[in-house]
């Protein structure tokens, strides 16, 4: 199950970076470049407004397949718990 949990965690945060690393490559010239202050979040959630728009499929899926991944990760840990805790 460790081995499980690392894989699909590690594997989430890369398409997670990805995501972010793919927007900031494609960034739409009319907004203002990305900085300290950007808001993380907000680039991950609503790619459309940074980025351009031959782009946004490519990011929205590698922000949903991290997502997921992190889930996945996430349910295991659950189900490794649930199972410790009422040993079946």
């Amino acid at each position: 199950m460790e081995t499980a949990f690392l894989i699909l965690l590690f594997s989430g945060v890369c398409a997670l970076i990805a995501g972010m690393l793919w927007t900031r490559v494609n960034w739409r010239p009319d907004v203002p470049p990305y900085r300290r202050g950007t808001n993380f979040l907000d680039v991950t959630l609503h790619p459309e407004r940074y980025a351009t728009g031959e782009s946004l499929r490519a990011i929205r899926m590698m922000n949903a397949a991290g997502a997921l991944l992190v889930i996945a990760a996430v349910i295991v840990v659950g189900y490794v718990v649930l199972k410790v805790q009422f040993r079946f």
